[in-house]
Parts: C-alpha cells; sequence; structure tokens
C-alpha cells in the first residue's frame, strides 16, 4: 500500500481518505465526495473484470451499476474466473480497513481443485505456504466433498494476496477448477444470482464498521458473546 505516493509499512497508519491518494493493490481508491455513502454486495460472474474501466475487458464490475447515480469502487479484487461476493462502495475509510491485513476480515470461499486432497495437504495449507513474495498467514480449510478426480473444499482467509487461493493449491498440484467466494466479513451472498447486486442494509454496514473498529463494539454486545 502506498499514500501520497509513500509505501507504507506502519501498522495503523492513518490516512484521510477525503485528502490522501491511497493506493492499495497496484488501485488508487478514489477520494470521497459530498455524496451519501453508498454500500452494495454484489454476486460477481464469471468473465467480468473487477476494475472501472478496461477498453479490452468485454465486461467489468461498473456495466452493472450504470443505475447508481454515485461513483462506486470495489472493495478488493476477484480475479476474471472467480466468482462470487464483491463489495461497492464510495466509503473509502472503510474500504481501506476492509482491505487492509492488520484488521485481519475474514473472507471464506468455495473452491473445487482436481484430485483427492489429503488431510496432511490440508494441515499443511492451514499452517501457512511460502509464495514467491511471501509466507500466507494461517486460514481454515475444510473438506465438504471428496472423490479421486475433485474435492470441493471451504476457506476462510484473513489476507488476500494476488490469486492466493489459486496459487497455493496449485503448488500442491491440485489445479482449481471452481472459485467462488461466499461472505466478507459478515456479510453474505444470501440468494443474489450472478449479475445481481443488492444495497446493504444498515445492520450489515454497522457490522462492517464494527468489524473495521470504525464504531465501537456495545458493551453489552460483547458481554454476551462471551
Amino acid at each position: 500500500m502506498s499514500v501520497n505516493d509513500k509505501v507504507v509499512l506502519e501498522k495503523g497508519f492513518r490516512v484521510d481518505p477525503s485528502k490522501d491518494k491511497i493506493i492499495v493493490e497496484g488501485r488508487e481508491l478514489p477520494c470521497e465526495t459530498v455524496h451519501e455513502k453508498r454500500y452494495f454486495v454484489f454476486n460477481k460472474p464469471k468473465g467480468v473484470m473487477t476494475t472501472l474501466q478496461d477498453p479490452h475487458a468485454e465486461r467489468i464490475v461498473s456495466d452493472y451499476f450504470k443505475d447508481i447515480s454515485v461513483r462506486l469502487f470495489p472493495v478488493g479484487r476477484l480475479d476474471r474466473d472467480t466468482t462470487g461476493l464483491l463489495l461497492m462502495t464510495n466509503d473509502g475509510e472503510l474500504a481501506f480497513r476492509l482491505t487492509h491485513p492488520r484488521f485481519g476480515i475474514e473472507k471464506r470461499y468455495r473452491v473445487s481443485v482436481r484430485g483427492a486432497v489429503t488431510e496432511d495437504t490440508v494441515k499443511r495449507l492451514e499452517q501457512g505456504v511460502v509464495l514467491e513474495e511471501a509466507k500466507t498467514a494461517p486460514c481454515k480449510i475444510k473438506i465438504e466433498k471428496l472423490s479421486p478426480r475433485e474435492t470441493e473444499l471451504f476457506v476462510v482467509l484473513h489476507e488476500g494476496k494476488k490469486r492466493q487461493i489459486r496459487r497455493i493449491f496449485d503448488g500442491m498440484g491440485h489445479s482449481v477448477i471452481d472459485l467462488a467466494r461466499l461472505s466478507y466479513g459478515p456479510v453474505s451472498l444470501g440468494d443474489l444470482r450472478p449479475g445481481q447486486k443488492r444495497e446493504l442494509a444498515p445492520q450489515e454496514i454497522r457490522q462492517l464498521q464494527e468489524a473495521t473498529g470504525l464504531i465501537k463494539i456495545p458493551h453489552s454486545r460483547k458481554t454476551r458473546a462471551r
């Protein structure tokens, strides 16, 4: 991540989304404007690029939001062949916190890979594996269906390295057949079909704000959670 063209390594570095130039994963987060803040969940179909402009792409996510009066941008990325949940908003501060590894927001995926994945492989992946740029953080993996030809699993990540799930399974000899994101923090797809979107409910927005520390969780709820 960089702020005002300077690389930031310090955890908890403060930014002002209305003034600072913030670049995350090579993409600049637009500054917040006087427009009201809007929050959407979108079920991205396969073949759609997670970008706002690309003259070479057949379909991009902004094609599905032309009826929205404010300019929205995606929170994080899904590669062209990955489907599922994508958050769209014009709330720069929340987007920054949702994508920063410091806040450890859970993202849940369903993945199908070639071959039979063993429990030993699952344990190795859960502990973290070394990619070209760094070792992955610990994650959670559960085998849902298993056959000699194909394995379906659920994966929960707290980080978002580029094409991470595809790369870690490829490294174990199990190429990915299908990959879909099911949830981002407390927000899930529900019954949204590919290409459909819905605006987040106030409760969902508050849950995202609580998860990223933008607002405090009431003490009474913390007590009940224990």
